[in-house]
Formats: C-alpha cells, sequence, structure tokens
C-alpha cells in the first residue's frame, strides 16, 4: 500500500470537550495509530464557528424529519380513506346485496348499484342472484338413453323412440316411478324458481348446494304426488293440475328448511307409461278419446234435438215432466195435478213458479207446430160443427114450412152427388122398351180406381208413420227416476 505525502496526510481534528470526557477519550485511544481526533483542553476562538455548523445540520436534520414525519401522516391518512372508501361495492342488475357488520347483517334486500358498507374485516357486502333460475329433472325419472352424456336441454327434446324401451328395466341405469296402482311411469319436469328471502338463503343454503337442494325437493314432489295419481289420471288429467301438487310439496320442503327460495312453477314436459307397453296404452287411449268424441256427438245431437222440439224451454220442459211423473209413480195426485197446470202454462208461454222462481220458457220448434196444428184443428172442428149445427137448424126451418119440397131437393143433391161418383156408370135406355143387361166392369175403370186407392192409402200410411214418429218423440222415461242421476 502506498503511502501518502506528509502534506496529504490527514491531520488530526481538535474537539473542544470538558477535561473528564478528554482524559476518557484519550485513554481509549489505540497505540501506534495516528489520532484521527485530538482533543484539547483548552478552548479556542474556532468553536464558535464549529457550533454554529453543528445547529445548522441539527436544523436540516430536525427539518428533513420533520418533513418525512408529515409525508407519513399524509400516508397514513390516504391509506385510511383508501380503507373506508373499499367499503364503496357495486351490485349488479340481476342481484340483491346483504350488508354485514361485525358478522351480523345490518342491511338486506339492498337494490343494485353502489353502496358504502364497512370494509373487511370489519364488515361484508355478500351478493345473491335476484333473478329467476330454471333447473330441468330431464334424467331422474326416466330409462337409460344411448345419448346419457348429452346436456339436460338436449334429454328433454330428445324423442321418446330414442331411450330404452326393453322389457325390463335395471334398477341401476332405468329410473322410474310407481303410480298409485302400482304401476311404472316415466316423467320429465323443469323447476323454474327465485330467491325470495337471501338472508335465510344465504344462512341455511351453501351456493355448491343450492341445485341440489332444489332437485332433491322437486323429487319428493313428484315421488309422492305419484303415489297418489293413478296411471289413468297420469296420462288423462291436465298436466297443470298434476304440476301444481308438485309444487305444493316441493315448496313446503324448501319452505322446512328456511332456505328462502320461492318455486315459481312446476312444468310436466313428458309424461309416458313404461315404453314396451306404449303402444297398448296408445290403443286404450285412442279408445277412450274415441268413446268421449261418440259421447260428445251424441249430446250434441241430444241438445239439438230438444232444442229442435223445444227450443230453450226443453230443460224446463223436462224436469216438469220427470217430477210429474214421479209424482204419478208416488200417488200424489194434488202435487201431480199441480205441476200438469204448470206444464200447460209453459207449453202455452205463460211464466210459471217453478223449483222457487220465477220461471218464463218460450216453446219454440216442433212443439210449437205441433200445439199450432192442434189449436188450427180445434178452431176448425168448432167451426165446422158451428156450421153443421146451422145447417140443420136452417134444414130444420124448411121441412118445417115444407117437407115435400126439402125431401125432394135433398134426394136430388143426394142422387146427382152418387151419380158423379167415379165407379158409377150412366147408360140411358129407350123408354118403355124392356131390356136385359149383362154388365160387366171396365178394366181400365177399375185399374185407375184401384191406383187412386192404393195411393191414398199410401198417403194415409205415410201420414200416421209421421205422426207416430212425432208422438214417440215426445214419450218421457216412465218410473222414477233418481234425483243424482243424469
Amino acid at each position: 500500500m502506498s503511502e501518502l505525502p506528509k502534506d496529504q496526510e490527514p491531520q488530526p481534528a481538535e474537539c473542544e470537550c470538558e477535561p473528564e470526557e478528554i482524559d476518557s477519550l484519550n485513554k481509549g485511544l489505540v497505540s501506534g495509530r495516528s489520532a484521527s481526533i485530538r482533543f484539547s483542553r483548552e478552548r479556542k476562538a474556532g468553536g464558535a464557528a464549529n457550533q454554529e455548523r453543528m445547529d445548522a445540520a441539527n436544523q436540516s436534520l430536525a427539518d428533513a424529519l420533520r418533513i418525512t414525519y408529515r409525508f407519513l401522516q399524509i400516508g397514513m391518512v390516504v391509506l385510511l380513506l383508501l380503507f373506508v372508501f373499499s367499503g364503496f361495492q357495486k351490485i349488479n342488475e340481476g342481484e340483491r346485496g346483504i350488508s354485514i357488520f361485525l358478522g351480523k347483517p345490518s342491511r338486506t334486500q339492498l337494490e343494485p348499484g353502489a353502496h358504502l358498507t364497512w370494509p373487511y374485516p370489519i364488515g361484508e357486502l355478500i351478493r345473491v342472484g335476484g333473478g329467476a333460475v330454471e333447473v330441468p329433472l330431464a334424467r331422474d325419472f326416466m330409462p337409460n338413453s344411448p345419448n346419457a352424456r348429452s346436456g339436460d336441454e338436449a334429454i328433454l327434446e330428445m324423442p321418446i323412440d330414442q331411450f330404452s324401451g326393453q322389457g325390463r328395466l335395471n334398477p341401476v341405469r332405468d329410473n322410474s316411478l310407481i303410480t298409485a296402482d302400482l304401476n311404472i311411469a316415466h316423467t320429465q319436469w323443469t323447476v323454474n324458481y327465485h330467491r325470495s328471502n337471501h338472508l335465510r338463503f344465504v344462512k341455511h343454503i351453501l351456493p355448491e348446494q343450492e341445485r341440489m337442494v332444489i332437485v332433491i325437493a322437486a323429487r319428493r314432489g313428484v315421488v309422492q304426488t305419484m303415489a297418489e295419481t293413478t296411471i289413468d289420471d297420469l296420462l288423462k288429467k291436465s298436466a297443470e293440475s298434476i304440476a301444481a301438487k308438485v309444487r305444493v310439496i316441493a315448496q313446503q320442503t324448501l319452505d322446512d328448511l328456511e332456505s328462502g327460495i320461492t318455486i315459481d312453477r312446476v312444468v310436466l314436459v313428458r309424461k309416458t307409461p313404461p315404453l314396451f307397453l306404449l303402444d297398448r296404452f296408445a290403443s286404450v287411449q285412442s279408445a277412450a278419446q274415441n268413446a268421449g268424441k261418440a259421447r260428445e256427438d251424441a249430446l250434441l245431437k241430444r241438445d239439438q234435438s230438444l232444442n229442435t222440439v223445444a227450443g230453450r224451454a226443453a230443460p224446463v220442459l223436462i224436469s216438469m215432466i220427470e217430477a210429474y211423473e214421479r209424482d204419478i209413480e208416488l200417488g200424489e195426485t194434488a202435487k201431480a195435478s199441480a205441476m200438469l197446470k204448470k206444464i200447460d202454462t209453459v207449453l202455452a208461454g205463460g211464466e210459471v213458479d217453478y223449483q222457487g222462481q220465477e220461471t218464463l220458457a218460450l216453446v219454440s220448434g216442433e212443439i210449437s207446430e205441433i200445439l199450432n196444428e192442434a189449436r188450427a184443428k180445434s178452431s176448425s172442428r168448432v167451426s165446422q160443427a158451428i156450421a153443421d149445427l146451422e145447417l140443420f137448424k136452417a134444414k130444420q126451418a124448411q121441412f118445417e114450412a115444407n117437407p115435400t119440397l126439402m125431401i125432394a131437393r135433398d134426394w136430388s143433391l143426394a142422387m146427382n152427388e152418387f151419380l158423379n161418383k167415379d165407379f158409377v156408370s150412366t147408360m140411358y135406355l129407350p123408354e118403355g122398351v124392356d131390356a136385359e143387361l149383362l154388365i160387366n166392369h171396365d178394366p181400365d175403370i177399375e185399374r185407375e180406381r184401384d191406383r187412386i186407392r192404393k195411393r191414398k192409402e199410401a198417403l194415409a200410411g205415410m201420414i200416421q208413420r209421421r205422426e207416430d214418429l212425432n208422438k214417440d218423440q215426445f214419450k218421457s222415461q216412465r218410473g222414477i227416476k233418481p234425483e243424482d242421476e243424469p
């Protein structure tokens, strides 16, 4: 190592100290080394300048520390503000929020938007979805499918013939339901729900278990409902009525769990009997539908016939006639007579008191025609009887005045009417000549007479059959009819 020139060697510094301090410092110097600081007991005049320099350095250090402290204070305030404003959190559309303070909920059902809450770990903002959610039950009660790995939506839309239709169901891979009459059925469902009570939902339901809870509740509702429903009711009844029962049971299950979930709708997407019996059930349903259609056609034809016969008065007349016949069978003559008068009043278009209320049944249709024809015949017969009576009185007066003249005139009129018959043949013979006549009927005249006779008989028979048919339509059932009989 090179040594510095003597003129460049560092000179020991002098320090103004107290005598006791100088002694203690000098004792600590290492021998054999030049002192970098030399303590002198004598005070020099330069001490004042050194003191001023030390005061300036101390002042600079104090200013630096003061600035640093101010920056530290500002930083702490900024950190505190950032900590406080970190409680500003946003709730998205379709969500609801729950504000937590010291582990307890302070505010619930927070609407979408920005909200100020206590920052973590003092507080927390929990977001819960508030929209509707759909959960399909596509495989839970259906037999195995070759496309088992497809999604639930694809399974719901899959044709029924793509499911396994073997004669036996394997419980390991095939699912099914048992109905009330111990038959097997298959169904597919969808469940729509929303989180109605978000606080209960957060307390009792884990997000990863939410779907499983809905599925289990829906399964319980389906199994219990099917256990109370026969296979015929399942296939024939409205899907909405069956789904409503499932919804009630599933909702009760969720309420017992205090899940805070409300089921909006349960939809029965598909219902089917065992697939290997599908053709037989289809034939039975087809026969039942045809029978139902025939029954509806018969009822429609009955209503049309009743309307054609009696119009709007048909229901009232039928009820009154049944009551009349019941009174006759029971021997209640007075009640039967009163009811018969009411029937006549209704047929005449009047108003009667029946079953506690005033009834005005306007009769129309064939009954009206029959009644009008009967009135016309009655009026005609009365008029004819009156005319016959007047003629008899007139002839009686003529007979009393001149019997010979009246008899001659009536005999002449009768003879003239007789001779005008189509079966009478008139022959003129010379006066005073005896003649022997061999009379044989004219075959042309006989054939014409026979044709006319047969035509009249056929027309009379047709009219009689029509009258008998019309009368049969108005015949009511005999005997007592039970009240509950349709």
